[in-house]
């Protein structure tokens, strides 16, 4: 008994789970990453065979795309409570949290949680029913493959200062091992001068040159604690920025993306601003249906 208690508690065990790295050397130079990027394209496959609906050409690009996605009414509801909380600096928070950081950042970019409570149900309608749209929660679960799928909706305000020279989400990344999606809907028009979303299309799907990148990445970052997992090198960026897609768009429109593909915020000019109400999950990848 104590054995097992003493093995429940070591980092071995998290290799089944959502966590991005393992945190032991020896593992990953083993190709333990190796391991659980296969095993979680594998259990994917297995639960497509089950889940019978296609959300067309999701699985070959890697995103689905609509415009006019909320009837007016909706869409002009949503944006007068969007405007009331993003408004509210006691409801909204910035992403980098301390003040000095905030000064020092390359963008505003103010985030609210959008919570399933009941002061949220009667004090912003409109942005509850979205919370709970079923045409929503229907892309998830087509995307996971799982009949129930865990999603949360968050506000975004997106204000760039310095062209997103320092912006994390500006670098071309990927959001973890395994396919995980997330969804927009813009609440402004999308141009080249406010950041639009890029993605390399198709790279959500299996592929060796993609299996040796994390290998490589995983052994990089357990040994190098400098280096932020899954974000491109240079020379590899530079072959991205090439193949990439910039989703400009109007007011109203829709996107969900696999953020295991490569991804990264679009470059913008000074004193842009870009709202969008988002929503994601992160589903374990070896959960079946």
């Amino acid at each position: 008994m104590i054995i097992l208690r003493k093995i429940k508690n070591t980092k071995y065990l998290n290799f089944l789970t959502t966590k991005k790295l393992i945190e032991s050397r020896l593992l990953n130079l083993l190709g333990i990453q190796i391991f659980r990027y296969i095993l979680a394209k594998l259990t994917y496959k297995i639960s497509g065979i089950f889940y019978k609906k296609i959300l067309n050409d999701y699985e070959d690009k890697g995103y689905f795309f609509q415009e006019n996605f909320l009837s007016p009414e909706e869409f002009l509801k949503i944006n007068v409570e969007f405007s009331k909380i993003i408004e509210k600096e006691n409801l909204s928070r910035n992403i980098y949290g301390k003040h000095e950081e905030i000064n020092n950042s390359s963008i505003d970019y103010i985030l609210f949680e959008f919570e399933d409570i009941k002061k949220n149900q009667f004090q912003y309608p409109a942005l509850y029913n979205l919370y709970k749209n079923k045409k929503i929660h229907d892309f998830f679960s087509t995307a996971e493959k799982k009949n129930e799928v865990i999603i949360f909706m968050r506000l975004e305000r997106v204000y760039t200062k310095d062209q997103l020279q320092n912006d994390a989400n500006s670098h071309w990344h990927v959001d973890t091992y395994h396919n995980t999606n997330k969804a927009w809907i813009y609440l402004t028009d999308v141009n080249l001068n406010n950041g639009p979303f890029n993605y390399i299309e198709g790279s959500n799907k299996f592929s060796l040159n993609r299996l040796i990148w994390e290998y490589l990445n995983s052994i990089e970052t357990i040994f190098n604690k400098k280096i932020t997992p899954f974000f491109v090198k240079k020379n590899k960026s530079q072959i991205l920025e090439k193949k990439k897609i910039e989703f400009t768009c109007k007011k109203n429109s829709f996107l969900i993306a696999n953020t295991h593909g490569f991804h990264r915020r679009g470059d913008a000019l000074n004193g842009k601003i870009r709202d969008t109400i988002s929503f994601y999950t992160r589903e374990n990848p070896y959960k079946l249906f």
